[in-house]
């Protein structure tokens, strides 16, 4: 009727198309000139982030600013979370900044709330919570968004007991907490194995009438399987279905995951072939991953490569997950010559594959292990030429390669070479060394490397205490054994069985050596126990 809807009429009929995601055609009412205020303006601001048109957003920002609108702080929030959805985290808080610098708007709780999420998408936790103790005294109240997306970062960043602390500072506030804020922290905890604290949470969750939803389940009945705990993780299946909560491919993937790290790849087989279909749920890829990662583990590669072949008749393209458990597979049967052969024809030659680290490290691993010295030092200098580049867990598989076949000059070379390619080498790179040291008899360049590490801030750990306190005594070094071992149970480490056996049979020994019997007297004497 060439009539023109008014600013109300738009402003609906661009939100309706917004829940449709349908954001070009957002854009395009705009730019047919139909009448517009403020909110249809944010509203486009916000299709144009959508989009991940940024830029165009910003010029719309321009534009309305010389027409005389004052942009609101729904504006400044939509351009602010298109910022952070572009990965550009340091101009959302430059914008931020001047916002408040200038006082341009007076930030809200979803101002806070977006830049807090941003940070903590990139691990920034300190920055994250400076920002919301800034936001307190400006008298903005966090809610339980604000409060969720901190415990969640605390916890992925493995501060559980900073995470429970803000649990209690909100609880205390009369802000609620809900199943996403349980959800985190239960994750946390059983990242720790924290079993008896989870238990308290998920009482306190009942108390508060919030029902745990699938995804908290699944967090369990994978902490559960990663434990071998695997009853525990049926009977979380079993209590989730009778709460009324549906289990998904997770759910089941993981109670799989669980029985392949337990050594039983049929009860994980029986799940995919019979709980799985009896209930209508569609294996993914990950899936089949862990069905096949479980058959090359107990070394049965033809069955992991059915099942890779079958792949494509069930609608799944491999990852290079796959790829590389049958190639970990082949290396681990020692079927060297088709590890080679599969990863020239079937990984190589797949343009849509991105080959990267792991799955170059494995090809390292797997030649030194077979013994094929000369393959992995020509695949080495191809990393070197070709990339990916390799990091300091590659040196540690070259070093440990050269010095287990017996070419422990070259390792040492290539560990003094670190410094030169700036890498740093960490705990088991030493503990390589030293163990190479001992190995060629050379008990004292192994105490100087152990006194060298700590000097760069490398603390060792209870393998590199067990091996040296092992050289020692073989060397007859009694006395620097007992001060090694002295060490060691002081950081809490405990030996292991290699070093405890050995201690036995020292203390069980006639040999007449003083240093000798003053350890035996030290450890069969009453105070020991």
């Amino acid at each position: 009727m060439q009539t023109l809807p008014s600013v109300f009429q738009f402003a609906q009929l661009l939100a309706a198309l917004v829940k449709m995601k349908q954001y070009s055609s957002s854009r395009i009412y705009v730019l047919k000139g139909i009448p517009v205020d403020i909110v249809t303006i944010s509203t486009v601001i916000n299709c144009f982030c959508h989009l991940n048109r940024v830029d165009y957003a910003f010029s719309l920002l321009a534009a309305i600013i010389k027409r005389g609108f004052v942009p609101n702080v729904v504006t400044y929030n939509t351009l602010i979370r298109g910022l952070i959805s572009r990965d550009n985290p340091a101009e959302a808080q430059l914008l931020f900044t001047n916002l408040i610098r200038f006082k341009r708007i007076q930030p809200n709780v979803v101002t806070y709330n977006t830049i807090i999420n941003g940070l903590c998408k990139r691990a920034h936790a300190c920055t994250a919570v400076t920002l919301f103790r800034y936001m307190e005294k400006k008298g903005c109240q966090p809610d339980t968004v604000t409060y969720s997306t901190l415990i969640d970062c605390l916890c992925k960043l493995r501060l559980v007991d900073q995470a429970l602390g803000l649990l209690r500072e909100m609880t205390k506030k009369g802000i609620t907490p809900n199943v996403i804020t349980y959800s985190s922290l239960i994750q946390g905890l059983c990242d720790f194995n924290r079993w008896q604290d989870v238990n308290q949470l998920l009482s306190e969750m009942n108390t508060r009438n919030i029902s745990p939803n699938v995804h908290t389940f699944n967090i369990l009945v994978d902490a559960y399987g990663k434990e071998g705990m695997i009853n525990d993780a049926e009977d979380v299946i079993e209590f989730m279905i009778q709460r009324g909560q549906h289990p998904d491919v997770v759910t089941y993937s993981a109670l799989m995951d669980g029985y392949c790290l337990r050594g039983e790849v049929g009860k994980a087989l029986a799940v995919l072939e019979t709980t799985m279909k009896k209930r209508g749920i569609v294996p993914n890829i990950r899936t089949y991953n862990i069905l096949i990662n479980g058959y090359c583990k107990k070394l049965k590669v033809d069955r992991a490569v059915d099942l890779f072949q079958q792949l494509p008749r069930e609608g799944l393209s491999p990852t290079i997950y796959t790829y590389t458990a049958i190639l970990q597979g082949y290396f681990l049967t020692g079927r060297h010559v088709e590890a080679r052969k599969f990863f020239d024809e079937k990984m190589m030659l797949n343009k849509g594959l991105k080959i990267g680290m792991v799955t170059c490290n494995t090809m390292l691993d797997g030649l030194f292990k077979n013994r094929c010295m000369d393959e992995a030092m020509s695949f080495f200098h191809l990393m070197q030429c070709n990339g990916p580049t390799p990091h300091i867990g590659s040196y540690n598989i070259m070093i440990n390669g050269l010095c287990k076949n017996g070419n422990f000059e070259k390792a040492k070379i290539m560990f003094e070479s670190l410094p030169s390619k700036d890498l740093l080498p960490n705990v088991k790179t030493y503990n390589i060394m030293i163990q190479g040291f001992l190995q060629e008899g050379l008990l004292d360049q192994a105490n100087e490397l152990f006194v060298g590490m700590k000097a760069n801030d490398c603390l060792p750990d209870d393998v590199t205490y067990n091996t040296l306190i092992r050289g020692c005594f073989h060397n007859k070094k009694y006395n620097e054994a007992g001060v090694l071992i002295d060490e060691m149970v002081s950081r809490r480490f405990s030996a292991d069985a290699s070093t405890a056996s050995l201690v036995l049979n020292l203390l069980e020994s006639k040999e007449q050596d003083q240093n000798l019997l003053a350890l035996r007297k030290r450890f069969l004497s009453p105070a020991c126990y």
